[in-house]
């Protein structure tokens, strides 16, 4: 069980360190091992992670040097791996791109995977966090549709990262949700085909405007209480098998990335038995009156 939280703000000039930490300060509750932002200054990537709670993670100097206007925060609980802070997140790749990951959940099959990135994929998996498969996994296929695509280095056609996602989906089994950063590109949510981890999406109108329209600014969460506390309109949870793609301009992309007949709404009980916060929702349904029903049978 860990907290995710990823957020872009439509103003460059803007910068969204505190927000994260405010976020993930109402998401601590979801894990205590471990806490890491990492955020993205025009293309420059500043990144800030550690063992320990949030509050002792950033001190004022980390929080200077975390610029720029979209980022990605986490607080992790060891599931998988070991409780050392490299395996905290977000974790980071450099090729292709600049992409990080932001993860919550179990890859069941992350042995099978890690040396399938090993020996099929000729990259290398550091550590034991499957957090590490799942980022290897769809930047090696992000650079393989780019390339059989012909796009230029600069550009990622949407279908391309729709594409990779499909393919974490049908390699990835387990429970998961999360989010990655494509560095000055996109940043993107994803659930997994059984919707058995939450992540919810809000929004919120933009103090910058276009063409005297308000732009908004958008925000992926564990919990709808991160979406609550940092003042967003909570949108919706995203359904499972769904990805949605928000590139740094602001426009957001959706898709089912497996067939209908591949996907079964399963979410984990747990969630609403004690891993949420009381004043979440999830899946629509409220965390407190769900635990109120559940303490009548």
């Amino acid at each position: 069980m860990c907290g995710i939280l990823g957020i872009l703000l439509a103003d460059e000039d803007a910068n969204v360190n505190q927000m994260l930490f405010d976020g993930l300060t109402v998401l601590q509750h979801r894990g205590q091992d471990a806490a890491g932002i990492v955020t993205s200054e025009r293309g420059r990537l500043h990144l800030r992670k550690d063992n320990g709670l949030v509050k002792d993670v950033f001190q004022n100097h980390h929080m200077i040097d975390l610029q720029g206007s979209v980022g990605l925060g986490h607080c992790r609980y060891p599931t998988a791996g070991s409780s050392s802070c490299a395996e905290a997140q977000p974790l980071y790749t450099n090729f292709p791109h600049g992409i990080c990951v932001a993860h919550n959940g179990n890859l069941t099959n992350a042995e099978e995977l890690a040396e399938h990135c090993r020996k099929n994929l000729r990259r290398h998996i550091n550590t034991d966090s499957d957090s590490e498969v799942l980022l290897n996994i769809f930047a090696d296929s992000l650079i393989k549709k780019e390339r059989k695509e012909g796009e230029d280095c600069d550009t990622v056609d949407i279908d391309t990262i729709f594409s990779a996602v499909e393919t974490v989906m049908k390699l990835c089994k387990g429970g998961y949700a999360g989010m990655y950063l494509i560095n000055g590109i996109a940043l993107v949510g994803f659930r997994d085909p059984h919707g058995i981890r939450p992540i919810v999406m809000g929004s919120r109108k933009s103090q910058k405007a276009s063409n005297g329209t308000a732009l908004s600014d958008y925000l992926f969460a564990s919990e709808s209480v991160a979406v609550d506390t940092l003042g967003f309109e909570l949108d919706r949870d995203l359904e499972p098998s769904e990805a949605i793609i928000i590139t740094m301009d602001g426009k957001v992309h959706t898709r089912q990335c497996l067939p209908p007949a591949q996907i079964h709404h399963a979410p984990c009980i747990f969630e609403y038995v004690y891993f949420a916060r009381p004043d979440s929702i999830m899946d629509g349904i409220s965390v407190y009156e769900s635990r109120l029903k559940m303490g009548e049978k």
